[in-house]
């Protein structure tokens, strides 16, 4: 096994420790209601990994480890395998999996309560970043336009990238600067300290999906293996999601109307894009027409 496949195994590893024990440490864990420093009534978990934070927030972590546990480990063990026979889709999506899972674990650093897994979320967010460099020095972006099938939707990807960067953008403004200005945080975010989540969306999803559609507008190489990489993040995400509404709408008896809607239908065309995208990746090189006629 060579230096990415360690690489690639370290970070399989991490992740399932990770994972597992956030979700077994969570289950009839103990919870205990306090007043947070805004004043408002909290009710925070009172034992395992998620010790200390507010049990909303717990909640969406939950839902990060099972996704990740049962859907992104056995995904990303798939396109390892690919990736060491140097499969072109294979390495696509293995670079989009990294950023996503580089992603999710800076958040768990900078967003959870410190816990004894603190190192651990560091390593993976560090090793993914790594591990994504040295993927890419596999994959020849100035190919990747001949590879795509000609029937490539180009402009359907271009249409609903500036349209996830643009809804993104209004749902969480609309939702951050009121609160910025009165200083309140609404009751189902009692004990936060800040937006985690909506930063990392903000400061990283939109660029990239913004940036995606620009280069794809341009027909720039760039464009596609940008597309590569948002792909697998939006792939995950657009399964969490759901996820996040539906799990509060069964355990609550509520959820946010205005919210779900659209995230909804973004996760579900998102879905359909991401298999749409991988269908069209052909690992040999399209000849050009003339060389077509020839044969």
């Amino acid at each position: 096994m060579g230096k990415e496949g360690v690489l690639f195994t370290v970070i399989f590893l991490l992740i399932l420790a990770a994972t597992a024990t956030g979700i077994v440490s969570s289950t009839n864990s103990l919870m205990r209601e306090a007043t947070d420093i805004r004043g408002q009534k909290a009710l925070y978990q009172d034992s395992g990994v998620y010790r200390y934070n507010p049990a909303s927030f717990v909640r969406e972590g939950v839902i990060w480890d099972v996704v990740n546990l049962f859907i992104g480990l056995p995904l990303f063990a798939i396109a390892a395998i690919g990736s060491l026979q140097n499969r072109l889709r294979s390495r696509l999506f293995m670079g989009g999996l990294l950023a996503y899972f580089w992603y999710v674990y800076l958040g768990s650093v900078v967003m959870y309560a410190f816990n004894r897994f603190f190192l651990v979320y560091i390593a993976i967010f560090s090793l993914s970043m790594v591990a994504f460099v040295l993927n890419f020095q596999h994959v020849k972006v100035p190919e990747l336009p001949p590879r795509m099938g000609r029937k490539f939707p180009r402009r359907l990807f271009i249409a609903y990238s500036t349209g996830l960067g643009v809804v993104l953008t209004f749902l969480w403004l609309v939702r951050l600067v009121p609160i910025m200005f009165s200083g309140q945080f609404p009751e189902e975010f009692a004990g936060l300290l800040t937006f985690g989540s909506q930063a990392l969306d903000l400061g990283f999803i939109v660029p990239l999906v913004l940036a995606t559609a620009a280069l794809l507008a341009k027909k720039s190489p760039w464009g596609f293996y940008l597309a590569s990489v948002a792909m697998p993040v939006g792939l995950m995400m657009f399964i969490s999601i759901p996820a996040w509404i539906t799990v509060p709408l069964v355990h609550d008896g509520k959820t946010n109307i205005l919210e779900a809607i659209p995230f909804f239908a973004i996760s579900l065309l998102g879905l359909v894009l991401a298999a749409i995208f991988y269908l069209n990746v052909n690992p040999r090189m399209a000849l050009p027409e003339e060389k077509q006629a020839a044969l």
